[in-house]
């Protein structure tokens, strides 16, 4: 059946006061992570044909400011000329296997998915509130600050809007070139990203970032919003969270907040091109990000950290065995390792069942 717009779901929301979604783990098959990840089901029947963005493929984002790494030198020489370029200044670093991958979380594609338009901050609020509901009335996880809680869920593969991010490099190249249950990943490039962190966004957990309402559910217009700088790309927050499981300090792990792109008079979204006066409108970055993105790439000069810049790398799919052996053999980083507590010897025996009979 085709899916309904956001409008209709909307409508139906303020005519019955219906909760309209519920916890579903479904594994798709496809081409791109859109099709083949799964969250939130609106329906308690099943939902016949996923959306995916026009623009899911985020290549035309990336490609502009991309470098390409060919090797594991490759690789070393990147990291530290970033780092050589900019010594003063801190980053954390993402991988994603598939280089045409958009940057956007598990909960953005699960509400795109059912609504079938790029979701708006209200949508995703939405989802949250009904989400909180739901752990809270039923699953009996009453008395959990709301960023906590969402750290927990997103630990177990509850849709989230949190954007798993590292301080250690070495491990979000791991992250993108090692085997993923929903892709062949040497098939296909991947890319790395490297994060500009600001001290002054740093998520503490006092009275605003701990309490059971979570911080921008407070924001109740895009006006508010802008005054914050919450989607506008001012204003990306950087949680380093408690080590809540063991997951969380073998991976050096945090994670990033933002609202989703928004109308500002002041905004930090990226040009187009290097060079090119054009930047990318809200509407735009929302079809192929959860958050606002300004894409950079290694130039002399101050690095405009207040702007959130953004560098990337596309990892050739011939490198990927190269950097993987050199992750595995030389520092250690393995499955194992990475996902070192026992969901991660379930998830990954799940997908390598063979391993049970010798295979």
């Amino acid at each position: 059946m085709d899916a309904p717009t956001a409008d209709a779901l909307r409508a139906r929301e303020r005519r019955d006061g219906s909760s309209t979604i519920v916890c579903s783990g479904v594994h798709r098959s496809g081409r791109d992570r859109d099709r083949e990840e799964a969250g939130l089901t609106i329906y308690l029947q099943p939902v016949a044909d996923v959306w995916v963005a026009p623009f899911a493929d985020a290549t035309e984002l990336y490609s502009p400011w991309e470098t390409e790494v060919e090797s594991w030198a490759d690789l070393q020489h990147e990291i530290n000329t970033l780092g050589a370029s900019y010594p003063d200044e801190r980053f954390v670093w993402r991988g994603q296997a598939d280089a045409s991958w958009g940057m956007r979380s598990s909960l953005y594609r699960a509400v795109a998915n059912q609504i079938s338009v790029a979701p708006t901050e209200g949508d995703l609020v939405a989802a949250e509130r009904r989400l909180l509901d739901l752990a809270r009335s039923q699953w009996r996880l009453d008395g959990i600050p709301g960023l906590q809680l969402f750290a927990q869920m997103q630990h177990v593969g509850v849709p989230t809007r949190l954007l798993d991010v590292t301080y250690n490099p070495l491990i979000a190249a791991w992250f993108a070139v090692t085997q993923s249950t929903l892709t062949s990943v040497d098939d296909a490039d991947a890319r790395l990203f490297a994060f500009t962190v600001s001290p002054t966004n740093a998520v503490r957990l006092n009275s605003d970032w701990n309490s059971n309402t979570p911080y921008w559910f407070r924001l109740k217009s895009d006006n508010a919003r802008q005054r914050t700088h919450w989607g506008t790309g001012l204003g990306r927050k950087l949680w380093h969270p408690p080590a809540l499981h063991d997951r969380i300090p073998a991976q050096s792990a945090a994670f990033l907040l933002d609202g989703v792109p928004i109308e500002a008079p002041e905004h930090g979204f990226g040009r187009l091109h290097p060079g090119d006066p054009e930047r990318w409108s809200p509407e735009r970055l929302r079809q192929v990000s959860s958050i606002p993105m300004n894409m950079t790439n290694v130039r002399r000069g101050r690095l405009p950290v207040e702007k959130g810049p953004v560098f990337t790398y596309r990892v050739t799919a011939q490198a990927k065995p190269e950097i993987r052996d050199q992750l595995e053999k030389a520092f250690g980083y393995s499955f194992a390792t990475v996902y070192a507590d026992i969901e991660g010897l379930a998830e990954y025996l799940r997908s390598r069942p063979g391993l049970l009979v010798g295979g």
